[in-house]
């Protein structure tokens, strides 16, 4: 239903499927925006609605997480059940946009605390392509094991684990987590 979204689009599949399993919604009645940019909280609000919105007891200490945001209780249930960690100084971020590297990050804890598909990859699989070696330390074996589980593919030569992931990616990287780790 979306006018963004056409059916020779690259992302339209993944589009249907997560807006079909309710995963994600258009940015309109009639837009999905497929180029905008997914930010840390729209991921894991996404994750948090996936289980039901639990409500969790969790002391929050970001200050840039207000006690009333559409956001702030699912950063309290990602950071309580150790899926997405802040920045240093009692930093969320949740208006920033997600790289790959953190999103396969957050869907690796996801898988784990889920206890979905979660074989170790060997990071040295991040050598095929240009950019792997950007991969910071703490996502290496994250964005190996979605990798391996094709959750996140490589454009040509690249993995671009600094690169914004954009909605329509978001949905691609969605709906091969549903296929590929949650079986």
């Amino acid at each position: 239903p979306f006018l963004d979204v056409c059916s020779g689009d690259w992302f339209y599949d993944a589009v249907r499927y997560v807006v079909a399993n309710g995963f994600m919604n258009g940015t309109s009645s009639t837009l999905f925006a497929s180029n905008g940019t997914m930010t840390r909280a729209m991921l894991v609000t996404i994750l948090w609605r996936l289980e039901g919105s639990p409500i969790v007891e969790h002391d929050m200490k970001f200050k840039d997480v207000p006690a009333d945001e559409w956001y702030t209780e699912a950063v309290r249930w990602a950071t309580a059940n150790g899926i997405a960690e802040g920045y240093g100084e009692n930093v969320f971020g949740p208006n920033d946009a997600v790289t790959r590297q953190q999103m396969a990050a957050i869907l690796y804890q996801y898988a784990v605390q889920r206890n979905y598909k979660t074989d170790a990859a060997d990071p040295a699989v991040l050598a095929q392509f240009s950019d792997g070696n950007l991969v910071a330390p703490y996502a290496a074996n994250a964005m190996a094991w979605a990798v391996k589980e094709k959750i996140i593919s490589g454009y040509k030569e690249w993995v671009e684990p600094l690169g914004p992931a954009s909605r329509a990616q978001t949905a691609a990287i969605l709906k091969s987590f549903e296929e590929n780790v949650k079986k």
